[in-house]
């Protein structure tokens, strides 16, 4: 996705693999490393306003869903049964729906959420009126993005190229928040198009806010925060369920624990089903 001419196009991806990555260094030193489903999902869907921008590459909702919902089932029958999605990229309601179908599709026990990272740390997101460090609100390839980029690859980030920018919008501020729901407005930014122009109409540029504004210094404490939170998140799910445990399964799905205990046992070991041969009872198909 187009994040300017000061940004990479993979810059969502960029953010959430250095984050995840310093978890898994954190959680490594500690003896119990959190593994990472790399390659992370490269190419996703996008809001309807990206359309035509060059450097963004739309994958239709339903392909990238169904490809999502592949990966977490082969995860799943490799043994990986807690998955936490971590998203930078605007089509958090595709990862969403990718679980609720997953979930209807083949009834399975485990932890499966999705955060839009930012959105979780949004507080530390925060304009300077309110107690942050930013001068402007979260948006796309801003102040707030190009802040992350200059923290977590400074080596792919050219500022002679940064610009700002200013969409535009035909009806008053207060219907829709900004990215990180700062203002908590009756509409995500998400839950609506045609009130604003598209942004190769009115940001060709790639930019939606003051890129010129962004620092290093201004994404310590958004990144800090996260990479707190979740770790905290890891620990918390394995102290309810350590390793080799899921949740209780006829209390998460219509299936029995009779049932799946060949499937919950460890891949490979003696009497372990593939998930594969586990007769379906949810809703769908894979079409």
């Amino acid at each position: 996705e187009l994040h300017g001419a000061h940004l990479a196009s993979a810059s969502d991806t960029l953010y959430v693999s250095q984050i995840l990555e310093g978890v898994r260094r954190y959680t490594a030193k500690r003896g119990v490393p959190i593994n990472l489903a790399t390659p992370p999902l490269m190419y996703g869907s996008h809001p309807y306003h990206h359309m035509g921008m060059p450097g963004t590459i739309p994958i239709r909702e339903n392909i990238a869903r169904e490809f999502l919902i592949d990966v977490m089932l082969g995860l799943w029958n490799d043994g990986f049964r807690k998955q936490v999605y971590i998203n930078n990229h605007g089509h958090l309601w595709m990862l969403e729906s990718a679980i609720q179908h997953f979930q209807k599709r083949y009834q399975l026990p485990g932890i499966f959420r999705v955060l839009d990272w930012h959105r979780g740390v949004r507080e530390f997101f925060r304009v300077s009126g309110k107690g942050g460090q930013l001068d402007t609100n979260f948006v796309h390839a801003d102040e707030s993005e190009t802040s992350l980029g200059l923290l977590l690859h400074p080596d792919m980030v050219d500022m002679r190229y940064a610009v700002n920018t200013e969409g535009v919008s035909y009806l008053p501020e207060g219907h829709f928040d900004k990215s990180v729901d700062p203002f908590s407005r009756p509409s995500r930014w998400s839950e609506g198009e045609g009130h604003f122009a598209i942004e190769l109409a009115a940001t060709p540029e790639g930019v939606v806010g003051k890129a010129k504004a962004g620092s290093a210094e201004k994404a310590k404490r958004p990144v800090a925060a996260i990479l707190r939170y979740l770790t905290l998140l890891n620990d918390q799910i394995l102290e309810a369920f350590p390793a080799g445990t899921v949740p209780p399964v006829e209390e998460v799905t219509l299936r029995t624990e009779e049932e799946m205990e060949p499937y919950l046992r460890e891949p490979l070991s003696e009497g372990w089903k593939t998930v594969y041969a586990l007769p379906r009872i949810g809703q769908g198909s894979d079409l």
